[in-house]
């Protein structure tokens, strides 16, 4: 659905911070998700030492947010890391030792929210389904070998500037109703996330904050270099959020560094250096129980587990 621009991703940029650590245990990372991880699998496709991006532009946690296009769903993100184990590119040894991450959902309720009629499901059912495929997709993780998950919220995508496609919606504020259905997802991620340990002996799960982390850089803009918070860089209309940058009549802004977003649906490249900074090295408002460095760092033991999920 979201196509996205040639800016750094989150992954590329957290996966670069394990790269540069010495004293990290885990040397590769495996991505599923959307189109806020989807680039940089060229660099990496070759070298599975390092780990596989399976993430795709437009994919959702549903298999039917991407019926209509050619992306990726999770679930089918999942059978092509199968089919490596299968055909012995991916060996389980190397798999317990990485990183798993997960980040998909904002298609899915942004989907939700374009319906032109009512929706099949109520708000508190559909986010249900989300979870529900969620929890299948940790199943079947945890049985590959994973045991280092990572799952990171979904962002406040009732303030990105694509909002004004929706009916309803206002160029001059967020968008309440999207907002309020990703936070009730994000509850939800959270706790699955924390009961890792206790559903998968073995294993532990963190829990990415981005929701939090981009208020933060919304409300402190100018803390954090931001001249702008509302509007992308590239696109045209109203916080030129009414057309996908690159398409005819689009328009560029001369300091992209200085805005949050960098189209109307994805951040800028300084947006995805300091998530994945907060992600990597972060505090518990950013990320929790502990961040992706403690846990790539760490020789995972069962006397852990009980302290993290406590």
């Amino acid at each position: 659905m979201m196509e996205r621009s040639s800016q750094r991703t989150l992954f590329l940029s957290v996966f670069l911070l394990i790269s540069a650590s010495a004293d990290a245990y885990v040397k590769s990372v495996f991505v599923f998700g959307d189109s806020l991880f989807d680039p940089a699998n060229g660099n990496l496709k070759r070298f599975p030492a390092n780990g596989i991006n399976f993430a795709s532009a437009g994919s959702g946690v549903l298999p039917d947010t991407s019926k209509d296009s050619r992306a990726t769903p999770i679930q089918v993100q999942l059978q092509q890391f199968q089919a490596l184990i299968r055909q012995k590119h991916l060996r389980r040894k190397q798999i317990k030792k990485s990183l798993i991450f997960l980040e998909s959902g904002s298609n899915d309720i942004f989907t939700y929210l374009s319906y032109p009629d009512t929706p099949p499901l109520t708000p508190t059912a559909y986010v249900h389904a989300m979870l529900k495929e969620v929890v299948c997709f940790l199943d079947q993780i945890y049985k590959l070998g994973s045991r280092r998950i990572a799952l990171f919220s979904v962002g406040p995508i009732g303030c990105i500037p694509a909002r004004v496609l929706l009916p309803g919606a206002s160029p001059e504020k967020c968008f309440s109703r999207l907002n309020k259905m990703v936070r009730y997802y994000n509850v939800g991620l959270e706790h699955l996330a924390y009961t890792i340990p206790i559903r998968y002996p073995g294993a532990v799960g963190v829990y990415g904050a981005v929701y939090n982390t981009i208020e933060d850089f919304r409300a402190n803009g100018n803390l954090y270099g931001f001249a702008n918070v509302n509007e992308a860089c590239c696109g045209n209309g109203p916080l030129n959020g009414m057309l996908q940058c690159g398409l005819e009549g689009y328009k560029i802004c001369s300091n992209p560094n200085e805005f949050l977003f960098w189209d109307y649906f994805h951040p800028s490249e300084r947006t995805y250096g300091l998530v994945s900074n907060a992600m990597w090295a972060g505090n518990q408002n950013q990320i929790r129980p502990i961040n992706l460095k403690t846990l790539a760092q760490n020789r995972i033991r069962p006397i852990d587990l009980k302290t993290w999920a406590s």
